[in-house]
């Protein structure tokens, strides 16, 4: 079973950076074959996002199956991000996940990735 089938997925407003894993970041087939699964979040278990092996996310609501949202997701390290992830601080050795829906950018810092549990600390813009 995928971890993110019985997973949480909390995704924190602050402006912190992820805790660097000492040992270095996991290789990142790892991290995308961890995250391939459905999640719900703790401080609104109405929410879902779903990330597909073809690197698609889907954002829903419970009681609202017309607010489903697609998009594309992908994980990169902080020493290699993306063009457009360039202008946010990175910690070379963590590991980010960027997110595509509806024109706009979501960048996460993956704080912690278990087979329990999943928290993603969101990146506010210009971080």
């Amino acid at each position: 079973m995928k971890c993110l089938e019985r997973v949480a997925v909390a995704a924190a407003v602050f402006c912190l950076l992820p805790v660097a894993v000492l040992a270095g970041p996991p290789p990142l087939a790892v991290v995308r074959h961890a995250l391939v699964g459905t999640g719900q979040n703790t401080g609104d278990t109405r929410f879902t996002r779903e990330f597909a092996a073809d690197g698609t996310a889907t954002d829903r609501y419970a009681d609202d199956p017309r607010s489903a949202a697609k998009g594309t997701w992908l994980v990169f390290n902080g020493n290699a991000p993306p063009p457009e992830a360039k202008a946010y601080k990175m910690i070379p050795e963590a590991t980010y996940l960027e997110i595509r829906q509806s024109g706009d950018l979501l960048l996460y810092g993956l704080a912690n990735l278990s087979a329990q549990s999943l928290e993603m600390v969101y990146l506010e813009r210009g971080n």
